[in-house]
């Protein structure tokens, strides 16, 4: 099959029309929790949509009280041929320490992904973990 466009096509999937609309990010919207009570990864994530962007802020695990990550911008995704936000990926940079955030929504779970590498001169192995998220 020849592209009649000039979008280059890698796979199937890669045949989505134009958008005429944005993305509705309703699905990944909200204040989700692990539901994992002794987790040692991401305690809460709260998603939030800002002037037009998916903005994650995610809340680590500590001893007292769990650690404010801040806010970025997430990219979402559509799920499957639908405009609704079925997924996204986030990065943070804190203090040498990256992590990526890949994530989808289904049946009113969030399921988390995060791959973190120490760039700290520390040592520590680089690691990956799934966790699930419900809502508030």
């Amino acid at each position: 099959m020849k592209p009649t466009t000039l979008y280059a096509y890698h796979m199937k999937a890669d045949q989505r029309p134009r958008a005429e609309v944005p993305l509705d990010f309703s699905p990944l919207v909200g204040n989700w929790i692990n539901t994992k009570p002794d987790t040692s990864y991401l305690v809460r994530v709260v998603l939030t949509q800002q002037d037009g962007h998916l903005i994650v802020r995610g809340y680590g695990v500590n001893e007292s009280e769990p650690i404010d990550w801040g806010e970025v911008d997430a990219v979402p995704y559509a799920a499957g041929t639908s405009l609704m936000a079925g997924g996204f990926h986030a990065f943070y940079n804190l203090d040498r320490i990256e992590t990526h955030l890949v994530a989808n929504q289904k049946l009113g779970i969030l399921v988390i992904q995060s791959y973190t590498r120490y760039l700290d001169g520390s040592g520590r192995t680089s690691h990956f973990a799934r966790e699930f998220f419900h809502r508030l």
